[in-house]
């Protein structure tokens, strides 16, 4: 009798090479590294809801990444409680090594970034100043007490030099001499 055999016409699963189940048309993917030789022990999953990542988990996810050259599905095997995506953002912004390279791309995206950040600066001063004061208003008035402090300012320091100048002056003329007469005896010894 034959009941151990399934029925031909009804192959649920199709069978590998290696003979691991698969559902037809699934990609498995890479294979979890968990626990093979040579690889660290996965970081312990984070306590309480704020998954904060520390020095350890940083250097485990940069060796994973960096040393083993995991992919990133296999790399949040380690990691219990974190997502693949999670992971790339972290090492991506935290710390893959820092190689800024600028091109005009981002030159350009800077420039504008900086444009509307001065824009904004200006509705966030003007909403504080109160009604009825536009951006363009706080920034004009701004720019015109600026120009007016560092008149004041250049105006005092220079008059203050001045007053310093008379006052130094004549000791400075003195002292000059009195160098110079010590220097010309300073001369005259053999």
């Amino acid at each position: 009798h034959h009941h151990h055999h399934l029925p031909p016409h009804s192959p649920i699963l199709k069978r590998t090479k290696h003979g691991e189940d698969i559902l037809p048309g699934v990609d498995p993917g890479p294979p979890s590294m968990v626990g093979k030789e040579g690889m660290p022990e996965p970081a312990p999953r984070p306590k309480g809801p704020k998954l904060k990542f520390t020095r350890e988990d940083d250097a485990l996810l940069v060796r994973l990444k960096e040393t083993k050259n995991l992919t990133w599905k296999q790399i949040a095997e380690f990691f219990p409680g974190r997502s693949a995506g999670t992971l790339q953002v972290r090492y991506c912004t935290k710390l893959k090594a820092k190689t800024t390279l600028w091109n005009d791309d981002m030159i350009q995206r800077l420039r504008t970034a900086m444009q509307d950040y001065d824009n904004d600066r200006w509705r966030f001063i003007s909403s504080k100043v109160g009604s009825g004061f536009s951006a363009a208003a706080c920034k004009a008035k701004a720019e015109e007490i600026e120009a007016e402090d560092m008149r004041e300012d250049h105006g005092a320091s220079s008059g203050s030099d001045d007053d310093q100048q008379d006052g130094v002056d004549g000791d400075g003329v003195e002292e000059e001499d009195a160098k110079g007469e010590a220097e010309t005896q300073h001369d005259g010894v053999p």
